[in-house]
């Protein structure tokens, strides 16, 4: 490791950070951490299942009959910025005042097609009417033409002292005008999606991970959420929040594997990635957790397929639960003598379909024992029609063949089978999950033990202009779930809305 100065010692130690830790991180930033497993894409058939009819209706049907037997909760991770939405909009002004440009001519270019969409459509943006109404009634704007109009739009969305929307979590972002003309906030989309989830009378709890800085945002937006909602849509909301511990937050290396350091010359930290809110998931109460990104949510009626997906993943796990408790119930007393056979048919058919039980050493009861006794998630999976970053992947462990998660970034680019096995890949990572924490006894599982720490990811990023190599922990669906027990399933393409770029907002 790059020598550390008595300074940073001191610093290390007044920010109670490891130093074994941040040893470890340096080994990884330096050789990186490639899976060095050989690993097969999951597809149709073979690792993701497209529940038939009927099974889709007996899992919603079973979600109704037992949902109130377990407690629920929906997990969001809210704390990104909306500023990478608005990236077509500063593209834009960038080009505008470059010499010799030609509006025309960069409407129809290849960099020029999403601002052509939204030139084209702008009315249909969910905020149009907010600006509107205040370019108006700027009488030192001047709109002798379309053009003149849009380029006061943007620069009334983008301009700190105006809308200034990239300033803002993507979460408080209006993302929806319902049929009264009414705002809608992609947060408060997510609160209407709870209510849904609920009863009558209680919308299940929504957790979201923000920024601590914008806690009172979010809690003002609740506020203003409670006065819109009609009668029939009032219920109890419990909402909760949480934020990335900064102790979660990674070293980087500058381009001569130096440390980051501020400039003050402390070694600086970078936000760990999505990885690190393991820690946020790990303390939730709840039996059973839905996780979905803050901008995957349609409003009320538009929103009803997913709604319906999220209820049949959910009775599909505790119906695969109710089977693993059964056999768990069983399996931990040494001296019983469960039908292992049958057991072992269940991880077939579910989990690995090359399982053969082998003690090891071991008794078998125990081995069936650590093989269910661990913390599952049912996937909700994308066809992926685009570029392949990552997805679902059979990898090789010590339990036998796993489904996994795996980003693009944490394979070999040198690996001949990793890239051919990137290339068949034919899934998206997951748009939805829903996790089962808790154990037959109703304890809650340390999601700690079964994280497998080796899978950081490295990449490399700019500050400024400078080349910077960063560090992530690992995924929070990715090496974070590692050893969960996993099972994908296909979802309809209605269920998958994401926000990408303000254009997405053209609907």
């Amino acid at each position: 490791m790059k020598a550390l100065t008595e300074a940073d010692y001191e610093q290390l130690e007044n920010s109670n950070r490891s130093l074994e830790l941040i040893q470890r991180q340096y080994e990884y930033l330096v050789h990186g951490s490639p899976l060095d497993k050989a690993i097969k894409p999951a597809t149709l058939g073979h690792g993701i299942q497209v529940l038939s009819a009927q099974a889709a209706t007996d899992a919603h049907h079973y979600f109704n009959q037992y949902k109130d037997t377990r407690s629920w909760m929906k997990f969001v991770p809210a704390s990104g910025a909306a500023s990478r939405m608005f990236a077509p909009f500063f593209n834009y002004q960038e080009e505008k005042n470059k010499p010799n440009f030609d509006f025309d001519a960069y409407l129809q270019s290849p960099s020029g097609v999403l601002i052509r969409r939204l030139f084209e459509e702008l009315k249909k943006l969910p905020f149009y009417p907010t600006a509107y109404k205040q370019i108006i009634e700027n009488s030192s704007i001047t709109l002798t033409t379309d053009r003149h109009f849009f380029e006061a739009f943007i620069g009334l969305v983008l301009d700190e002292k105006e809308l200034a929307y990239p300033q803002l979590p993507k979460a408080l972002i209006p993302f929806f005008n319902d049929e009264d003309g009414q705002q809608w906030t992609a947060f408060e989309a997510q609160l209407l999606e709870a209510a849904k989830l609920g009863d009558l009378h209680q919308a299940v709890p929504l957790h979201l991970t923000i920024d601590k800085a914008h806690r009172s945002r979010f809690e003002a937006q609740e506020k203003v959420f409670q006065s819109k909602l009609p009668p029939m849509q009032r219920r109890e909301f419990k909402v909760e929040y949480s934020f990335q511990h900064p102790l979660t937050d990674t070293p980087y290396l500058d381009e001569k594997q130096q440390w980051g350091r501020d400039e003050v010359g402390k070694i600086d930290f970078r936000k760990g990635g999505h990885g690190a809110l393991l820690e946020n998931l790990n303390r939730l109460e709840a039996d059973l957790i839905w996780i979905k990104n803050i901008d995957n949510i349609l409003l009320n009626e538009a929103n009803a397929e997913g709604e319906k997906w999220m209820k049949i993943l959910g009775g599909y796990l505790l119906q695969i639960q109710s089977q693993i408790f059964d056999f768990l119930e069983v399996l931990q007393h040494p001296n019983s003598a469960p039908d292992r056979d049958s057991i072992c048919r269940f991880i077939k058919t579910h989990f690995d379909r090359d399982y053969r039980l082998a003690p090891q050493g071991k008794l078998p009861n125990s081995v069936l024992y650590d093989y269910l006794n661990r913390p599952l998630r049912v996937c909700g999976m994308i066809p992926n029609a685009g570029a392949k970053g990552g997805g679902p992947f059979w990898k090789k462990d010590a339990r036998g063949n796993t489904l996994q998660i795996i980003e693009g970034v944490e394979l070999d680019p040198e690996n001949a089978a990793h890239q051919q096995a990137l290339a068949q890949s034919t899934h998206f990572n997951p748009v939805l999950m829903v996790c089962g924490i808790t154990n037959h006894k109703g304890e809650k599982f340390s999601l700690y033990d079964f994280r497998d720490e080796k899978r950081f990811m490295v990449s490399e990023k700019t500050r400024g202009a400078t080349k910077i190599k960063i560090l992530e922990w690992p995924g929070l669906w990715n090496g974070g779930m590692a050893a969960w027990n996993t099972l994908f399933i296909e979802l309809p393409s209605a269920t998958f809305h994401p926000v990408k770029t303000i254009a997405d907002l053209v609907r």
